[in-house]
């Protein structure tokens, strides 16, 4: 017998997988693979959509407690008539972050409780105005005894919606972002003129304008045009008031945006969604949007009752963008 017999016969599977085996397999390990990842995939979708819904909860509850905290504690609010658009017109607002076209002062329903708009009478804004305290300013009364009084101060605070240069939801405009200003300290006009001892009152000026970098003194109860009365370093208070070009923001204090930096931002007006709706306007769309930002105050002055709306969202996955919208009262002592 040749080595040639002696050689042990090789089945034909020896010699490896056919083609159409080999294409099925494939097809199958193909298969396979889609189904792991679409169902990966919409497991991450669900995760993300669950973190987006946590997150514009937490987020849009803390928002709406800090704002009812900043306005509780308001000596004036502002509404949309001639004093408060006058004081609005002179903040500081940064350039990079100006107000919404069509944003508006709220107006006082000093008859009713807190409820929505009647139609035909629009009191609903989205621009929260206020001035609040400060803390108050020690100067130094007389330099010789180290006497020290204590100077009420106050800020303007203004919360108002800005377009923002981010887009966050695909295929959307760019995000709403809500801006919260504050001005610079204005100590109190009516306490420092209360100062009976000259000599006290010219060095408590004088360390207002030199140590503590004040240029005005302002009057509570006045309109912009006759409130500030301009201080220098030799401890005066000019006789007449004068009407500043600008009140100034304070960057150590002002947050500026609140949401677009942290991937959220102020859901805009939709009427095709619940979360989305307006609350307290019965305006026209067609003619006025608050967004998610709404301002309502009632009441007279004295406990007047602030009701904010504030609703967020944030892009969870494609075609999921969670929503979350708070609302909440607060009570002011606005004179």
């Amino acid at each position: 017998m040749s080595t040639a017999d002696r050689r042990p016969s090789r089945g034909r599977r020896a010699a490896g997988f056919t083609v159409l085996e080999m294409v099925v397999t494939t097809a199958i390990l193909g298969l396979t693979t889609l189904v792991i990842e679409r169902t990966i995939t919409s497991a991450m979708d669900a995760e993300r959509s669950m973190r987006a819904v946590r997150n514009t909860a937490d987020r849009c509850q803390a928002a709406a407690y800090h704002l009812r905290d900043e306005v509780t504690g308001a000596r004036r609010l502002f509404q949309a008539d001639a004093v408060g658009t006058a004081y609005l017109a002179k903040l500081g607002v940064p350039v990079a972050m100006p107000m919404l076209t069509g944003s508006r002062l709220p107006i006082f329903d000093e008859t009713k409780s807190l409820g929505p708009d009647t139609a035909g009478s629009p009191k609903t804004g989205n621009i929260l105005f206020f001035v609040r305290d400060a803390d108050p300013i020690p100067c130094i009364a007389n330099p010789a005894t180290k006497k020290i009084r204590l100077i009420d101060a106050y800020r303007f605070v203004c919360f108002y919606l800005t377009v923002s240069p981010k887009t966050l939801v695909a295929g959307g405009p760019p995000a709403l972002e809500l801006v919260e200003w504050k001005s610079e300290r204005f100590p109190s006009y009516a306490q420092v003129m209360a100062i009976t001892t000259g000599s006290e009152k010219v060095n408590v000026v004088k360390d207002l304008y030199a140590r503590h970098n004040i240029d005005y003194l302002w009057d509570l109860t006045k309109p912009v045009t006759t409130a500030f009365f301009a201080i220098d370093g030799a401890g005066n208070v000019n006789a007449s008031p004068t009407n500043p070009s600008q009140i100034p923001e304070d960057l150590n204090v002002s947050t500026r945006g609140r949401f677009v930096a942290a991937n959220l931002g102020i859901a805009r007006t939709d009427m095709t969604s619940k979360m989305r709706q307006p609350v307290f306007t019965v305006d026209d769309p067609a003619s006025w949007t608050p967004h998610g930002f709404e301002v309502k105050i009632a009441s007279p002055s004295g406990a007047r009752r602030v009701w904010l709306r504030l609703t967020i969202e944030q892009q969870a996955s494609k075609g999921r963008i969670p929503a979350h919208q708070t609302t909440i009262v607060a009570t002011t002592r606005d004179t």
